[in-house]
């Protein structure tokens, strides 16, 4: 049960790094893609959040740019 809670923390600690170094958040269900500060990223359900580094990266994955930001 212990490895399994440092384990746990572990993969959080990492999801977030991951999350505040992203430059774009995709949309796993929409396949839109915005820059990490557009609002349209608040609204987003947490479980369908795709963090993303580049928007070549983005593109090549098969979103497309949200409207509003204009990534």
């Amino acid at each position: 049960m212990k490895k399994f809670i440092i384990s746990a923390v572990v993969m959080i600690i990492l999801m977030t790094a991951n999350a505040l170094a992203a430059n774009y958040v995709g949309n796993a269900n929409s396949r839109k893609f915005h820059y990490a500060d557009c609002s349209m990223v608040n609204k987003m359900n947490p479980a369908n959040k795709v963090f993303m580094n580049t928007r070549d990266e983005a593109i090549n994955a098969g979103y497309v740019p949200c409207k509003r930001c204009k990534p």
